[in-house]
């Protein structure tokens, strides 16, 4: 019998008590008799345990092993006694420091895997009064020296088997890696010191080994530090580095073109499934102009990492070293593109970011989680972030009260930015837009002029062909999640529950994963790791950490691929991608609110503004605008769409593929590009905006109008909810004289009724104003119900408690609009803009006296660099047009100026920097629409207010008020503003 037993896994019917470790036993294992070796291990752990508790002691750190370490001490002696045997010489300088270091990463290892079981027992031992400690701490102390025994152990183990698989499994391989590193550096220490450790003297033993910097693969093996008495420090990584040779060659070749531009490698010393690599250490740039020198070298790295289809660049890959940015960690190379899957189908916007630089983790870009955002990106990723997910914790460590919590953690930062010797302020990466994007544009222009050298059959980049990389098939983070969450007490009974732990390996996350990996990604996650999956550029199979390949996982092999993109660079792809880098730049800039610019300096009064514009002009720069959202469309023959700049919870701005909101999605951009071809007669316009949307909105309102749930949680706004779903859709099945969308009004109405039907916000962006406009241009089309869901939502409306918000996007004065009454709401004072100011309330209602002094303060107002719709200055023009009757453009200088402005400088978006998005109320669809009503007039339905025109696209000039039906319905309650009310 083992000595080890547990009454309650007796075998049936024998009376004979069944080996404690049979419940942890994987498939492989049973086809065996005895204990496993992880089991063997345990076993001769505990019979070595005290049958006491240990006298008490200092603890011998404050981190969670050194909490933790009474009852880890007779499996961490076990592992003592376990090197000492295996490794040759094991008591000599280099031995010692080789195993300290890992014992001290095994440590860390065991306390994860155990922490929570061993509080658990804790709160058991404290509820049964067992514990006399005059404090928490004491007690916390006495409770774990308890569980130190042989007794405690055998007994905590017997009712958790998995964490003796885990911990026993866990002292094997580090003795096993300690023993593996102590020989490498045995053997490769002379050459270590004629290459990556050259100096005055051969090095003596380390002084110190660091494990653990690095996630766990194959066994637990991690990069490693070396620290010698000198100074001098030495990475060692159990993996190959062919591929970083490969790169540190490509940047040779680049080099010898552009050594300005060219940054520097790290030093290597490749080794057979390893390899040795000098240590990088973090340094300030000496002034501002080697701050710019490492942003244009930056760009030119980003371009270089684009050309061999890399990903995973995040921060803790990149150092800061003065003026150059150093890639230290160089695996994921030549990898497959994993565009998110969306119900419209493919997507083009999402294709393009995916092959785009935007794919290398360089540039800025968030991290979502349940709870925010992260930047993580080699360029934004800075100090003082939290985690965008609620992560575990321990409160109240070291004592009785000791808990799991979760909560958003700091991320402390790293150096992967440059800085500067104080007093300086670190450099904004934004600022640097310019250096980044010269060097990125000077590196892609070269590497598109060398295509055919780099291509050819010895060229740099087919010299990668087979050597091994990484495949990223989910985040580190979530693996990492995954295993913190397999450490519950009650995942470590059975290999079967803790199985169930990982069982979101198998669910639809909306990113294309192989299923053929699940099952290999699961084996190594059982046994601790962070698994690892690699494969050749050359290739399409996929290699697990247990060397067993599997074939044709991939779309194809990596390298054919971005042989075939580097040919295909010309000046229009580099125009796009330098559209990419200088819109992720801008997303580090914060949103500046919803408030309209004061605009500059006052024009002294009496300056010539020229003669009032007519409605050729502003219909030409509408053109010109559609002109530039055709040049940034994306296609791939049936769809397009486009990537923008997005807010993400009014807070901060991302890089995304266009979604389905009205606000600043492709229902937006489609809209305007078709009141365009519908004004101008260009089908150009019309084709573009047919192919946007004809596939993906009829989807959309068929999966919302299926479940009511994510009908729910979208909700009904008419920005940013189904409510301008259906108004677009409405609008664009009128331009469009599209079947397609017309049969989909029905879905919309459905749809619209669930997002509506726990709403409990009034305003228009968001809440059931949004939802009633929408309704009505449903109605209008003569929609099936939705005359009734309109009547229920104004019934709705008009007992609903207004915002509190100022204006008519998020204020009562959008309810009122809803409702068609005068609006008592009052702006602020000093804020003329469309979302929260004077226009938009002027749009609900106003007197003629309020409408002539917003007139009047325009009168002398130069534009402001902002010139969208939602706080911009076509937003604030917005009253001027509503009193036209469509002669052409306003008879006002606040006009003219502006079509001065924008034919001089091009259209500027509310977007940091002005950088061009597609979107309608921060970009240049809603420009172009502000032009086309400008030029036109009521002949195109304002869009700010959700009007629809007369229900058949195009206002009537005879008199018959458009939407005077709606009036009627609404009590006769309407205004003076009411009568241009399809304007």
């Amino acid at each position: 019998m083992h000595p080890v037993t547990a009454p309650p896994n007796a075998r049936r019917g024998t009376g004979v008590a069944a080996p404690w470790w049979l419940p942890a036993r994987d498939e492989d294992e049973r086809a065996t008799d005895g204990p496993p070796p992880w089991a063997a291990y345990v076993e001769r752990a505990l019979a070595a345990a005290p049958a006491r508790p240990p006298a008490p002691a200092p603890r011998p750190a404050q981190d969670l092993a050194g909490l933790l370490a009474p009852p880890l001490a007779p499996l961490l002696a076990a592992a003592d006694a376990a090197f000492a045997a295996a490794a040759p010489a094991a008591r000599d300088a280099d031995a010692r420091a080789v195993w300290a270091g890992t014992r001290r990463w095994l440590a860390a290892q065991l306390a994860t895997a155990g922490a929570r079981t061993l509080v658990g027992h804790v709160h058991k031992a404290r509820a049964a009064g067992e514990l006399t400690g005059a404090t928490p701490t004491d007690r916390f102390d006495e409770a774990l020296r308890a569980l130190a025994t042989r007794p405690a152990l055998t007994e905590l183990l017997a009712g958790h088997p998995v964490l003796g698989r885990l911990w026993g499994g866990r002292c094997l391989t580090a003795v096993d890696v300690a023993v593996e590193l102590l020989g490498r550096w045995r053997a490769d220490r002379a050459a270590l010191a004629a290459t990556l450790l050259a100096g005055d003297a051969v090095p003596g033993a380390p002084t110190r080994v660091r494990l653990g910097l690095g996630d766990p693969h194959a066994g637990g093996r991690t990069v490693a530090l070396l620290e010698f008495a000198d100074g001098r420090r030495l990475v060692h990584k159990p993996r190959p580095l062919g591929a970083h040779a490969r790169w540190n060659e490509l940047l040779e070749w680049f080099a010898r073109r552009r050594p300005d531009l060219a940054p520097r490698a790290v030093e290597l010393l490749p080794r057979d499934g390893y390899g040795w690599a000098g240590f990088v250490a973090p340094a300030p740039c000496a002034h501002e102009a080697e701050v710019a020198a490492f942003y244009a070298r930056t760009g030119a790295q980003l371009a270089l990492l684009q050309a061999v289809r890399a990903v995973d660049i995040h921060a803790e890959n990149v150092i800061a070293a003065g003026g150059h940015p150093v890639v230290v960690d160089v695996e994921t190379l030549f990898h497959p593109s994993a565009p998110p899957l969306t119900d419209g189908g493919p997507d083009p916007a999402a294709d393009a970011l995916a092959e785009s630089a935007h794919r290398t983790a360089v540039l800025p870009q968030p991290l979502l989680g349940e709870a925010g955002a992260i930047d993580s990106s080699a360029v934004g990723a800075h100090a003082g972030q939290l985690t965008p997910g609620h992560l575990p914790t321990w409160e109240d460590a070291g004592t009785d009260r000791m808990r799991l919590v979760r909560g958003r953690l700091p991320w402390p930062g790293g150096p992967n930015r440059p800085t500067l010797p104080p007093p300086h302020a670190p450099p904004v990466p934004a600022d640097h837009a310019g250096a980044l994007r010269d060097g990125f544009r000077a590196a892609h222009r070269l590497l598109s002029a060398h295509a055919a050298e780099l291509t050819a059959e010895d060229g740099p980049l087919i010299r990668f062909a087979e050597e091994r990389t990484r495949l990223v098939v989910r985040p580190s983070q979530e693996y990492a999640d995954l295993l913190a969450e397999a450490t519950a007490p009650e995942a470590l009974r059975t290999l079967a529950a803790r199985r169930r732990a990982f069982a979101a390996l198998h669910e639809d996350t909306g990113r294309p994963r192989p299923a053929a990996l699940a099952d290999h990604e699961l084996a190594e996650l059982l046994d601790g790791d962070i698994p690892l999956l690699t494969t050749t550029p050359g290739s399409a199979d996929v290699r697990t950490a247990t060397g067993r390949t599997v074939p044709d996982v991939l779309p194809g092999p990596g390298l054919a691929a971005a042989v075939a993109a580097l040919r295909g660079w010309d000046e229009t792809e580099r125009g796009f991608q330098d559209w990419v880098v200088r819109a992720s730049l801008a997303t580090t800039r914060p949103f500046a609110g919803h408030r309209a610019d004061p605009g500059t300096p006052p024009v002294p009064p009496g300056t010539a503004v020229g003669a009032p514009p007519g409605a050729e002009w502003a219909s030409a720069l509408a053109e010109n605008v559609g002109d530039r959202l055709l040049a940034l469309a994306r296609t791939d023959g049936a769809r397009v769409n486009w990537a923008g700049l997005h807010l993400l919870g009014a807070r901060r701005w991302f890089l995304h593929p266009q979604g389905a909101a009205l606000a600043d999605g492709y229902p937006g951009t489609a809209l305007f590009l078709a009141e365009l071809g519908r004004a101008t007669g260009r089908d150009r316009y019309l084709t573009a905006a047919a192919d946007a949307v004809t596939r993906p909105l009829p989807a959309t309102l068929r999966l919302l109008a299926a479940h009511p749930e994510l009908a729910d949680a979208v909700g009904p706004g008419g920005f940013h909810g189904v409510g301008g779903l259906a108004y677009a859709t409405a609008r664009l099945a009128r331009l469009l004289d599209s079947e397609e969308l017309t049969a989909a009004l029905p879905d919309a109405r459905t749809a619209l009724a669930s997002a509506a039907a726990r709403a409990d916000t009034a305003d228009l962006a968001d809440g059931l104003a949004g939802a009633l406009l929408g309704a009505e241009a449903l109605r209008a089309r003569g929609t099936p119900g939705a005359a009734a869901l309109a009547a229920a939502l104004t019934a709705r409306l008009e007992r609903a408690t207004p915002p509190a918000a100022p204006g008519l996007l998020r204020g009562s004065a959008g309810v009122d609009l809803a409702l068609g009454r005068p609006t008592a709401a009052a702006p602020p004072a000093a804020d003329l803009g469309w979302c929260a100011g004077l226009a938009g309330t002027l749009l609900a209602g106003g007197s003629a006296a309020a409408r002539a002094a917003h007139r009047e303060r325009l009168a002398d107002r130069a534009p402001g660099p902002d010139h969208s719709l939602c706080h911009g200055e076509l937003g604030l023009l917005e009253p001027l047009v509503a009193d036209t009757r469509g002669e052409g453009p306003p008879a006002h200088p606040a006009v003219t100026r502006l079509l001065h402005a924008i034919e001089r400088e091009g259209p500027r978006c509310g977007t940091p920097d002005g950088v061009p998005t597609p979107g309608l109320l921060n970009g240049l669809a809603g420009i172009g629409h502000g032009l086309l009503r400008l030029a036109l007039g009521p002949e195109v339905p304002s869009v700010l207010r959700l009007r629809a025109g007369d229900g058949e696209g195009v206002p009537s000039r005879t008199g018959d008020r458009p939407g005077a039906r709606r009036g009627t319905r609404h009590h006769d309650r309407a205004t003076e503003t009411r009568t241009t009310e399809g304007a």
